[in-house]
């Protein structure tokens, strides 16, 4: 069955989006994937973040999440301590080291962001948004 251009442009878009991301950042360097920044934005933007965050904001497995902040924590990225209300939950933050590659991370995406929007207006910058977001409420069936 062939792909709709919705479907192959949205592919296209997202995969050109991320690879783009990632070279600023020097990702397959780090060993990084998409995943990976994606928790590292969750953690720098969710007080008192837990596993369990991260599993249900990116709707991905707890084994896949687990070895994924393996990861983060041996590349000193993150750090864990128990939580004081729940000594079985851990709060995830990031490490002096994750806060310098996070800071990196938001210019490459705004130098990204800056790039996907030439020669666009702030309407349609916003029609796509309001548009790309109702897309994303329905597939998720909100």
């Amino acid at each position: 069955m062939p792909q709709t251009p919705l479907a192959t442009t949205l592919f296209t878009l997202a995969q050109s989006y991320r690879v783009t991301v990632r070279a600023a950042i020097n990702a397959k360097q780090l060993g990084l994937n998409a995943l990976h920044v994606r928790c590292l934005h969750l953690i720098a933007d969710t007080p008192q973040c837990t596993a369990n965050d991260i599993v249900n904001k990116t709707q991905r497995d707890k084994a896949q999440i687990a070895r994924l902040l393996k990861e983060l924590l041996s590349l000193a990225l993150i750090s864990k301590c128990a939580d004081q209300h729940d000594k079985r939950c851990f709060i995830l933050s990031l490490t002096d080291a994750g806060k310098q590659l996070f800071t990196q991370l938001n210019a490459a995406e705004q130098q990204v962001d800056s790039q996907l929007c030439q020669g666009l207006s702030q309407a349609q910058i916003d029609s796509f948004l309001t548009v790309a977001n109702m897309m994303i409420r329905n597939i998720n069936n909100e």
